[in-house]
């Protein structure tokens, strides 16, 4: 494990973006720094001065709500990489630049994507737009078909320890013996079925919804794997929203069902045959592990709710027939 001697907070990262001609902070210079993100992996400021502004990000050794549980910080090297790779993919503004990366703290500085709500605030708050849906269906068709079975990347995104870690906490948290061993499976498929990038985390909180486009970011769980981890994973964060508010059920059922069809139309002959499938497991397996296991999101309190969620995803994970298209009947 590595020893991070600095450690990046609001009181020195004026003098350090500042020092290293990323920002212009200078000495009594009027500037704000706003925390970031929930804070369960890393450190993310964002700085402010004179109308400019940048994203840094630290990696730390050890989650905040279980500190005695060691993370590698290796994950941040991996979004460096990720990040430099997305932007050749997709130029202009969608991911974030990158501006400085130091190895030997584990820090990244970036581009600041600007202050749009996150996806996930939108959803919460009752707005479902069909067009963002279709944009992250078809996001996810092109990175996974532009890095189709590319031994390279293979390569440069054996992310297996975070990879492991998701396993963990987020697969084989279920006690029910059916659906433990539904996630056993589901996980060695992730972990043997090395076919296409993933960004590893696509889910609502890692997207920001303009009139114009999509934007992408939080790539530290970028992995070499396979395609329904991704597509299953953002398919589940629309739906804890059709569940926990009935009057906007109907829009999320027919985004999900957007971001399946325009994905399988962007991926063509290369959408493995067991895509569909594994992608519902994954949907109700992190449908459950949001109300149930140790990261739930905090917009969902309601009992009643959540049984409704749980009898959905034990029907996603254990219905080897179901299709994307049932969903809205279940």
């Amino acid at each position: 494990m590595r020893l991070i001697n600095m450690i990046i907070d609001k009181d020195n990262v004026a003098e350090y973006v500042h020092a290293r001609h990323l920002l212009d902070v200078p000495p009594d210079s009027d500037y704000s720094v706003d925390p970031l993100g929930g804070g369960f992996l890393n450190t993310v400021l964002r700085i402010s001065c004179g109308g400019r502004s940048v994203i840094i990000k630290q990696a730390l050794d050890a989650l905040r709500l279980f500190p005695d549980l060691k993370v590698t910080t290796d994950r941040i090297v991996f979004e460096h990489r990720a990040l430099l790779k997305l932007n050749e993919l997709f130029p202009g503004q969608t991911i974030p630049s990158v501006l400085h990366f130091n190895d030997e703290h584990r820090i990244l500085v970036m581009g600041d994507l600007g202050r749009t709500p996150l996806l996930e605030t939108m959803l919460t708050d009752g707005q479902v737009d069909p067009v963002t849906a279709e944009r992250l269906g078809a996001f996810a068709a092109e990175l996974h078909q532009r890095t189709y079975d590319d031994d390279a990347l293979r390569g440069q995104f054996d992310n297996g320890a975070m990879q492991q870690l998701r396993l963990q906490y987020c697969f084989y948290f279920v006690t029910e013996p059916a659906l433990l061993e539904v996630a056993q499976r589901l996980g060695q498929a992730f972990t043997e079925e090395k076919r296409v990038l993933l960004h590893g985390d696509f889910w609502t909180a890692s997207v920001m919804a303009l009139d114009t486009g999509i934007q992408i970011f939080d790539l530290e769980f970028a992995y070499y794997g396979h395609p329904a981890q991704d597509i299953g994973f953002m398919m589940a964060h629309y739906l804890l929203h059709a569940y926990n508010t009935p009057r906007v059920a109907g829009a999320v059922f027919d985004a999900t069902s957007r971001i399946w069809n325009t994905y399988v139309a962007g991926m063509g002959d290369l959408l493995p045959e067991d895509c569909e499938l594994n992608a519902l497991r994954q949907a109700g397996l992190e449908m459950l592990f949001r109300i149930d296991g140790i990261n739930q999101v905090k917009y969902i309190t309601d009992d009643g709710v959540k049984v409704r969620i749980r009898l959905a995803a034990e029907r996603f994970m254990l219905d080897d027939q179901m299709k994307v298209d049932d969903i809205k009947i279940c």
